[in-house]
């Protein structure tokens, strides 16, 4: 499946915007074409209406009209009834309504059409919203070196009120994963695993080029309107942890808030230690969690556990086979291509 023409929701515009205007505010808007290929009409929109009317000023605006020439029951009286025979008699139906509401001293004739409209702008029938699964669709990445990250909460052995924090960084590809406990899930605690991280699939042959992460402060910014403003006026640095992303060439890719689906395999693998790891075994301390994750948990995960994603092979080894088949690749089109050179010759 292809992700490489995706649509950006209001969150993600919002947030590409209050980046780009950091980085014109602290090097200018030359510097931000360059670097971010945003055209200069729109950096000087963009750095305008945020020095106008602040944060706000780069999310997206309504596009409701301000004024409705048909516009019903302008007195306000007609939907005042409405709300009182609502909260009297909730069981009312729309001509019982409608009939009520005729006997109503306003200029305005009710209709049974208008009722419909004014209670569902008002929310009086509204039902509970079913919220669908946007993300049913699964899709997998070619190419290893795509981590979702996420923090866990460990109950503390024999300490009900305190917590240990397992932090898992986990390969899209081949769900090779790499962890690590912690006594909190601070963003120093989090910079240090990111490191850690990378390192460890680098000696596997990969190299890590996104982190995909909720928006925890431990990973990013508080979603303030203060300190996003602050921000975008470049008075405030980025998160520690997207500081290390910069630093090693990696993406640093955010969620939308309160989509944990968005992060799913980290989080399908969390029911896993759950079920599998912590139903067995009980930590007093982040060192002990630690040396365990590392020991006994992480070589069985990655190299004895079958996936039924990957056809049943253990990540390990479906990790190894893929690099072998990112190799040949590589040496098939470089082959090729020294034969086009010599054709061309």
């Amino acid at each position: 499946m292809s992700r490489n023409k995706s649509v950006l929701n209001p969150d993600q515009k919002f947030q590409k915007r209050l980046e780009v205007v950091r980085i014109a505010n602290t090097q200018g808007p030359q510097q931000t074409l360059i670097k971010t290929g945003v055209p200069l009409k729109t950096i000087n929109s963009w750095i305008r209406r945020f020095k106008k009317d602040g944060l706000n000023a780069l999310r997206d605006k309504s596009r409701a009209p301000h004024h409705v020439a048909n516009k019903k029951d302008r007195e306000g009286l007609l939907g005042a009834a409405l709300e009182a025979l609502h909260e009297k008699e909730p069981g009312l139906n729309r001509m019982q309504i409608f009939s009520k509401l005729f006997l109503v001293a306003s200029s305005e004739v009710p209709t049974l059409s208008w009722i419909g409209r004014e209670t569902r702008r008002r929310g009086l029938t509204r039902q509970p919203k079913i919220r669908k699964n946007e993300h049913k669709l699964r899709y997998e990445i070619d190419t290893p070196g795509s981590l979702q990250i996420d923090t866990k909460y460990v109950e503390k052995d024999g300490e009900p009120r305190e917590k240990l924090y397992q932090f898992t960084a986990i390969d899209e590809c081949s769900r090779v994963r790499f962890l690590g406990g912690s006594l909190t899930k601070s963003a120093r605690a989090a910079s240090l695993f990111l490191e850690q991280a990378i390192q460890y699939f680098k000696t596997l042959g990969v190299t890590v080029y996104q982190a995909q992460t909720d928006n925890g402060t431990e990973f990013t910014l508080p979603l303030s309107e203060i300190t996003m403003a602050a921000y975008a006026r470049g008075e405030v640095e980025d998160a520690l942890f997207t500081q290390v992303c910069k630093k090693n060439n990696i993406r640093h890719k955010l969620i939308k808030p309160r989509t944990p689906q968005l992060n799913g395999k980290v989080e399908r693998s969390h029911r896993i230690d759950g079920e599998r790891f912590y139903s067995r075994f009980k930590f007093g301390d982040e060192h002990a969690l630690d040396d365990a994750l590392k020991r006994l948990w992480m070589p069985e995960y990655n190299e004895l556990r079958p996936h039924g994603a990957l056809g049943y092979q253990t990540p390990m080894t479906f990790l190894k086979r893929r690099l072998s088949e990112i190799q040949q690749r590589e040496f098939l089109n470089k082959n090729d291509a020294r034969v086009d050179e010599r054709k061309a010759a």
